[in-house]
């Protein structure tokens, strides 16, 4: 094993591995392994994974969960330094990793998440999204940045970012029954357990989506499930802020760019996202049913319940 292995869960990923596996083969830090988990996709992805020279776990797909499946592949790839990527991140150059791991190599981080960049058609909305998330200023946060950031002193994002296995270890790794946002969660952790969390503005992958209002509704509905049952998990995390000053940039860059037509879905979709946030901190009062429609990950009702959160943790902080 090598010093840095790159774990990538992967349902469906056939179109998208051939491109991400030769991009991790190019980088000047060689990751090793390339540990591909497979969740039973049905497109050949296993296979292709193989053919690659990836190692691959193939797991059933109703034991997927966005932390624990990430759990089990830190363990098995046993490297120092794992980088976690999705399937559908594509690095932008081959110093990738080499940035990416450099917070941690040199001592001043124990996790770093990378820039991300849309890719050429990602559409107008999503693109002032990704400017607006990930600028091209690098950043050192710790626990005392978030009485003045709020929530985003926890952004963190599993789409492509390096943590320190020492100290994933101590502080009790990703979540394994959260419905998303695994991510933020270990980042909380690791503030609050006196770790610094680096933005690597220089490592950059492509990554966007371009979501319909329907997909939107579904995502949205699955953070209000996330903070109703595990927001306790990110204090002092403050939300409406954050999300008034963003809908602000997003209507203004759409007009200045002239995009009156995306001008005009955007108070449509953003109320979308509202509404359907709320629903999802309610979600306890909705049928099995109601709850597999509207989210964007079925699978974590039908398999069990949500846990209903502690009033705090054994020290206080819920973490």
């Amino acid at each position: 094993m090598g010093e840095v292995a790159v774990v990538i869960p992967v349902w469906q990923g056939s179109r998208h591995l051939p491109a991400l596996i030769a991009a991790l083969r190019r980088q000047t830090v060689a990751p090793d392994p390339i540990l591909v988990i497979d969740s039973s996709s049905n497109d050949g992805s296993a296979e292709l994974a193989r053919s690659l020279g990836c190692q691959v776990e193939v797991i059933p797909q109703a034991e997927f969960n966005h932390g624990g499946t990430r759990n089990r592949g830190a363990q098995v790839a046993g490297a120092r330094i794992t980088v976690f990527l999705t399937q559908d991140a594509l690095p932008a150059d081959e110093h990738f990793i080499e940035r990416l791991v450099a917070p941690i190599r040199a001592g001043t981080a124990v996790a770093a998440y990378a820039r991300q960049l849309p890719y050429p058609d990602a559409d107008p909305p999503e693109a002032l999204a990704r400017a607006w998330n990930y600028r091209p200023e690098a950043q050192l946060r710790t626990a005392a940045d978030v009485g003045r950031l709020g929530v985003k002193a926890y952004f963190f994002s599993n789409v492509a970012s390096a943590v320190d296995m020492t100290a994933f270890a101590e502080v009790g790794c990703f979540p394994a029954d959260v419905i998303m946002n695994e991510d933020m969660v270990l980042c909380a952790r690791l503030l609050h357990g006196g770790r610094t969390v680096a933005y690597a503005a220089d490592a950059v992958v492509q990554h966007s989506h371009n979501y319909t209002i329907a997909q939107q509704f579904r995502r949205y509905f699955d953070i209000g499930v996330f903070f109703a049952t595990h927001g306790h998990l990110l204090p002092g995390a403050r939300t409406g802020g954050e999300g008034m000053r963003f809908v602000a940039h997003q209507m203004w860059g759409l007009l200045r760019a002239g995009r009156l037509g995306w001008a005009l879905r955007c108070p449509v979709e953003n109320a979308a996202k509202l509404f359907a946030m709320r629903l999802g901190r309610r979600h306890r009062l909705l049928p099995g049913w109601v709850l597999r429609r509207c989210s964007m990950h079925a699978f974590h009702f039908a398999r069990r319940a949500p846990p209903a959160p502690p009033s705090h943790g054994p020290d206080g902080t819920g973490i």
